[in-house]
């Protein structure tokens, strides 16, 4: 009789911690429309269902949802009670809000007033949605707005606007634009379903700019980083001429990818770069020309001025930009697929700052921003403004992400200071 009774307690009290493990999952949906609730992938299985069911999410500790439907925008989802009989009901600790401007209305427009009205109402109103939703303790992801193959010229550049304005907002977002873009605002051939959706692939490359420990990150209270105008900087110096003094190591499948940084005074050789099929490929410096592959630029003589380089590869482009102060050097036609990526390199020693890593890859207007020191937070993967001294054997991340820069121990960081 006592060991039933001990047999029933013990039974009782592992049901309890079952049952209080079960409700401790992070319940993760995503709200938004058709693209966000996967229409014209397989099955189905979109960017969202693709980046939680891929082994990039821990699936015993996150809950995943999808309440999307095709068609919505910032009206409909108030219009037709989505909140109260499709959000709210999975009890979401977290929101990935996947909206379009084409849902919107912006094609519908025949001049730019239009569009700058539709622009306006898609702004307020999710910014409204954002807010709603952060006071109720429950944390927004904001979906950047993405490609449709019948956007016109002006239609695009309102894209970009509309995105422009999401990275200065305080909520971390996602930059899904620079997956599949054609650079001209259209769904890349072999990406595309039909002009308002990306196929299977289409949508694999979009889930790939998610970045993979956001909502970790999130929870350990990192906050959506700004841009630091602190002039003081950091001199990397390698006398042993290491190829990756400091290195990212890139845990998750990285397709399209922008990297981006400041330097000044700098020796002869690499300064930068990322490791794709165990081949190196280096941003160089010589005798005052900058290098990537068969593109260069002449700097000026004395490097007393910060030089700001992007280097932005989009996957299904295939091809490259090299950007150097705002201005595109030049494009290479390559795909690659980085497994690291480093800042410093061969050259004896480089000053650096502003050192960002993005998992998508930012167009011409984004690198123009960046170099303006306009920040863009959007799928950003590591930034360190190297304003602060370093300490320790790594270079601390600012970005609402895990990933850590590692020091090689054979490199010295040396800190200048400027009063600010």
């Amino acid at each position: 009789m006592k060991f039933k009774n001990v047999f029933n307690l013990l039974l009782v009290i592992f049901s309890c911690y079952a049952f209080g493990q079960v409700n401790q999952k992070i319940n993760l949906t995503f709200f938004g429309s058709s693209v966000c609730n996967g229409s014209n992938a397989e099955s189905k299985h979109g960017y969202a269902w693709q980046f939680y069911n891929n082994n990039i999410i821990d699936t015993t500790k996150y809950q995943y949802f999808n309440v999307s439907t095709g068609g919505d925008n910032t009206i409909k989802i108030e219009k037709f009670d989505r909140l109260t009989n499709k959000l709210y009901p999975t009890k979401p600790d977290f929101v990935v809000i996947g909206l379009s401007l084409s849902n919107e209305g912006i094609r519908n427009e025949a001049d730019n007033n239009g569009r700058e009205q539709i622009l306006e109402q898609f702004r307020s109103r999710l910014l409204s949605l954002a807010d709603s939703l952060n006071q109720q303790g429950i944390k927004p992801v904001i979906v950047n707005c993405y490609a449709h193959s019948d956007f016109t010229k002006e239609e695009y550049m309102f894209t970009k606007k509309m995105n422009q304005i999401i990275n200065t907002w305080k909520y971390p977002s996602i930059n899904v634009l620079g997956s599949i873009d054609d650079w001209e605002g259209r769904w890349v051939e072999g990406y595309v379903a039909n002009a308002g959706h990306p196929n299977t692939l289409g949508h694999q490359e979009m889930s790939y700019t998610i970045v993979p420990s956001l909502f970790d990150a999130i929870q350990k209270l990192k906050k959506t980083p700004s841009y630091d105008w602190n002039p003081s900087y950091c001199t990397l110096k390698n006398d042993e001429q290491y190829e990756n003094p400091l290195s990212l190591e890139i845990k998750n499948t990285v397709h399209s990818f922008t990297l981006s940084f400041r330097f000044k005074k700098t020796d002869n050789g690499s300064i930068a770069g990322f490791t794709s099929k165990d081949l190196k490929h280096e941003i160089t410096i010589n005798n005052n020309k900058l290098y990537y592959k068969n593109l260069s630029v002449i700097l000026p003589d004395s490097l007393n001025n910060w030089t700001h380089i992007v280097l932005s590869h989009s996957y299904a482009n295939q091809k490259t930009m090299f950007i150097v102060n705002g201005k595109l050097i030049g494009i290479v036609n390559e795909q690659i697929v980085p497994s690291d990526i480093h800042f410093g390199g061969s050259a004896s020693f480089a000053e650096l700052k502003d050192l960002t890593f993005h998992r998508s890859c930012l167009n011409l207007d984004e690198a123009i921003d960046l170099y303006n020191k306009k920040f863009i937070q959007s799928s950003l993967e590591f930034y360190n403004p190297m304003t602060k001294p370093i300490k320790n054997d790594k270079v601390k991340n600012y970005a609402q992400s895990l990933s850590e820069l590692i020091i090689n121990k054979s490199v010295v960081i040396q800190s200048t200071q400027i009063q600010f």
